[in-house]
């Protein structure tokens, strides 16, 4: 074999070799991005669910306090004096079926103002047909319905159903929860969740007090939190993205108001 034929020989096996390790490479990586793909995607799917869990209970909970007739007594008689006894006594029996973790109850009366929160009794008959749409909304259509909603009281998750009484609109009742039960489900698999809210809502949450920890450039953290989070200001949200960061990936998702409106972000820290 002379000189010249080994030559392409070598050549021919080198370049073989090095196409081999780039194709095998490649599909490594391929199969990497996949599976980091895959985890994400379910931890998406699991978030999605259990906001849909939580949306269903504070809804299923609204639907039987609205059928409570000592409820609709305190509507009809605009008498709030028996509204802490009542609520109390109704908030109690839901909580005793074990179906529920603990929820904030607000009646609204039929002029879309606050009627009586169980939480705050002292504050009274602020109106709140600015900013709260879907009591808007249940009040025309008289139908129960669930959403994520900015108060006065934060961003929070709430199931809202009509009172009625002998075909009469006397209001409205809600039942409230926040993130909490979401984020301790997420830490117990070793991810954190954050929860934003756009900091242009932070006018209408007035009876929130927020932290220095808890503002960043464009959202608010509802999270208590004394980490340090500036890392959240680097991300460009802008519908569903991951990033690789260091050694994490921070995974986003906006959260939408009953108008479709994007009032805020999930934010997921998962170490892959």
């Amino acid at each position: 074999m002379n000189n010249k034929n080994f030559l392409k020989i070598t050549l021919f096996v080198v370049f073989s070799c090095v196409s081999l390790i780039w194709v095998f490479d490649n599909y490594l990586t391929n199969q990497k991005q996949e599976k980091i793909e895959i985890r994400i995607d379910s931890y998406l799917k699991e978030l999605t669910d259990l906001v849909e869990k939580n949306k269903n209970l504070v809804m299923t909970a609204s639907v039987l306090l609205a059928k409570d007739e000592s409820i609709k007594k305190c509507l009809r008689t605009n008498e709030r004096c028996n509204c802490l006894k009542y609520l109390s006594k109704s908030k109690e029996s839901l909580l005793n079926t074990y179906l529920f973790d603990d929820f904030k109850i607000h009646v609204h009366d039929k002029d879309l103002n606050s009627f009586y929160r169980l939480w705050d009794p002292n504050r009274e008959n602020d109106s709140l047909d600015s900013f709260r749409h879907s009591l808007k909304i249940v009040k025309k259509y008289e139908t129960s319905i669930s959403c994520i909603e900015i108060g006065r009281f934060s961003m929070l998750i709430r199931g809202i159903s009509p009172v009625i009484d002998d075909g009469k609109y006397l209001g409205s009742i809600e039942a409230i929860t926040n993130f909490n039960s979401l984020i301790e489900e997420f830490e117990k698999k070793g991810v954190k969740l954050y929860i934003l809210m756009n900091k242009e809502y932070q006018t209408v949450a007035s009876k929130v007090e927020f932290s220095k920890e808890q503002e960043l450039r464009n959202f608010v953290l509802l999270n208590k939190t004394n980490e340090d989070i500036s890392f959240l200001n680097s991300i460009d949200f802008n519908g569903t993205q991951y990033h690789k960061m260091d050694y994490f990936y921070i995974v986003n998702t906006p959260i939408y108001d009953i108008s479709r409106n994007v009032i805020g972000y999930y934010v997921l820290k998962v170490y892959l």
